[in-house]
């Protein structure tokens, strides 16, 4: 409702007020004030959606800083799939030797998969170099648990999600850490394709739950030799009652991506 500044009569439009104030009381300058009320508001209004853009763009920028700041952080509190050990005489320590070939070619297995967290964490299974042994640790109390391929990339996934230079490449592309008996590193088989497990030259159908405490290649022997110059010694460790390791050395690992 619009009132009359003069008499107090009550209009329902702005136009009705300011024509009873032209006809009764003979001003123009009432009818000019409610004639400017529409434009002030309108006036108003306009700086104050003229707020928003600016606060929407404040709050995108915050969004934008918070997303690359988690991004950023989140590799230093990921926690890796198994719990860290540090580097001491183990009960048990061997030293599989694996390698990856894709047509033909060599994946190389990078150094420091594993070792994550700046250094400070070692996962039960480690690389210390890009020769293809892998480290396999077991304290005492874990010498019932067998350590497998599963979880080897299991743990270099974990790396290579949180540490770009551990992560597979071949041909200057980044490939994905799988594993299974129709996939290795995104190479699928297919009708003129297939992955292929060898143990010692021969094939074998364990895949993913392959017991890598069972295979260790080097022996003091190859203490010196390649790919053996990062391991921790010659002979494996091994405690158990006697200290005799019971699988021998000098066994080899291999994945093949190959044609039909």
């Amino acid at each position: 409702m619009a009132k009359c500044p003069v008499c107090g009569r009550e209009f329902s439009t702005d136009a009705s007020l300011s024509q009873h104030l032209k006809d009764k009381h003979g001003t123009e300058q009432g009818a000019q004030k409610v004639e400017e009320r529409p434009e002030k508001a309108r006036r108003k209004t306009l700086k104050k959606r003229n707020r928003h853009p600016v606060a929407l763009s404040l709050v995108a920028v915050g969004l934008a800083l918070g997303v690359g700041l988690y991004f950023l952080a989140a590799p230093l509190f990921a926690q890796p799939p198994y719990a860290c050990i540090a580097e001491q005489n183990y009960y048990i320590h061997v030293h599989p030797y694996l390698q990856i070939w894709i047509n033909g070619q060599n994946v190389t297995i990078p150094s420091q998969v594993g070792i994550v967290q700046s250094g400070s964490c070692l996962e039960p299974i480690h690389t210390h170099d890009s020769s293809g042994i892998l480290h396999v640790e077991l304290s005492q109390a874990e010498s019932s648990t067998s350590w497998t391929l599963d979880n080897f990339f299991k743990i270099w996934s974990f790396t290579c999600s949180v540490q770009s230079p551990q992560c597979p490449t071949l041909n200057g592309s980044h490939l994905p850490v799988v594993f299974n008996q129709t996939d290795i590193m995104g190479f699928k088989a297919d009708a003129t394709h297939k992955v292929v497990l060898l143990i010692d030259g021969q094939p074998s159908t364990a895949w993913g739950s392959l017991d890598l405490e069972q295979y260790d290649y080097c022996s003091s022997a190859l203490a010196s030799v390649p790919p053996c110059q990062a391991t921790a010694g010659g002979d494996p460790a091994w405690m158990a009652p006697g200290g005799t390791y019971p699988y021998g050395t000098g066994h080899k690992i291999v994945i093949e991506y190959v044609s039909v």
